[in-house]
């Protein structure tokens, strides 16, 4: 026992005396009690350390030993392979700081860039097939036919827009992400989606029936005008569930919205990116050529379900909720038409 207390000579040599002189800071060696100004004991420090930590205080970058800060990214160097480029995180602004009407300008240029693209692609189709009507036996109902057909190829189309869109987005940093949020819908959520759904259906039945009380009835959309068979209006609904609702959420809400944030915050961002979401119905409420006032009825309540979206998809961060949420509701109204 006593031979395990012994040290070596050498080892005594070198551990320090209380009366011998504090080395300096650049040659001091382990054993040494820390300078800088701060004689009290190592317990006492501590002791201050848990206070500064429980009252919110305590910096760990302040510390002595504490690691460089690293930057938004994780890499300190910026050479981290993992790192997407600027705007990744989701609580990080996006790479460029805009003002107001540059935000709004920018968000506008997302839906005219992916309407553009739509139209141009729904032309070029036209005119590949315009030869065969001259060869069909009625050039009508062929025409009949192939409008039918390019009503379900045009969700596509956005979707692809909306995708070479999201790409250049995420490339330049001007939405990050991960802000988009995809993830598997938990059970909680899962309960948002239905609960959303109901919600929307009363609302937009209230929507609808409050105007026509006043002598003022909504105008309908264009799809809703279609004569068509069970099938027809069964394939619309599987077409918003899969295509037509993530298609608009991705672009409204996960592109525009987290787009407008930085500049608008986060009511604003909701308000500017509803009044676009109606603004890109015009056309499909007014095909008929109904009154404008039962065409801003429609578009108003349109305002209002986008609100409902918005602010669902801030409180979740989640695309695929708010994705399911207007896909399902979208279907209900379709298959609806059946028993109309």
């Amino acid at each position: 026992m006593i031979g395990r207390l012994k040290r070596d000579p050498i080892e005594r040599a070198r551990m320090p005396s209380p009366h011998d002189d504090p080395p300096r800071d650049d040659d001091r060696e382990p054993g040494w009690p820390r300078t800088g100004g701060d004689d009290r004991d190592v317990d006492d420090r501590d002791h201050d350390h848990d206070r500064a930590r429980a009252d919110g205080s305590y910096d760990e970058s302040t510390q002595p030993g504490a690691p460089a800060e690293t930057p938004p990214g994780g890499d300190p160097h910026g050479t981290d392979p993992g790192h997407d480029g600027p705007g990744e995180d989701d609580d990080r602004p996006p790479l460029h700081e805009r003002s107001r009407l540059a935000a709004f300008l920018g968000a506008t240029g997302y839906v005219v860039g992916v309407f553009a693209f739509s139209m141009a692609v729904f032309l070029l189709l036209s005119f590949a097939l315009l030869p065969f009507a001259f060869v069909a036996d009625d050039p009508m109902t062929f025409f009949e036919s192939i409008e039918r057909v390019l009503i379900f190829v045009d969700p596509v189309v956005m979707g692809v827009g909306t995708a070479i869109l999201a790409a250049i987005s995420f490339w330049r940093g001007w939405v990050p992400r991960r802000a988009v949020g995809f993830s598997v819908p938990n059970a909680r959520e899962v309960l948002v989606v239905v609960g959303g759904v109901i919600g929307l259906l009363a609302l937009g039945l209230v929507t609808s029936v409050v105007p026509e009380y006043f002598g003022v009835p909504p105008s309908e959309h264009a799809l809703m005008l279609e004569e068509g068979s069970v099938q027809f209006y069964v394939g619309l609904a599987v077409l918003s569930i899969l295509v037509i609702g993530p298609v608009e959420e991705v672009l409204f809400r996960g592109l525009i919205q987290n787009y407008l944030r930085p500049a608008y915050g986060t009511a604003g961002t909701v308000v500017v990116t509803s009044i676009l979401f109606a603004a890109v119905h015009l056309f499909a409420y007014s095909m008929q050529a109904p009154p404008l006032e039962t065409v801003l009825v429609s578009l108003a309540g349109i305002f209002v379900l986008s609100l409902v979206l918005g602010g669902i998809y801030e409180r979740y961060r989640n695309i695929v909720v708010v994705s399911a949420i207007h896909g399902f509701y979208n279907a209900v109204l379709f298959l609806s038409l059946i028993w109309a």
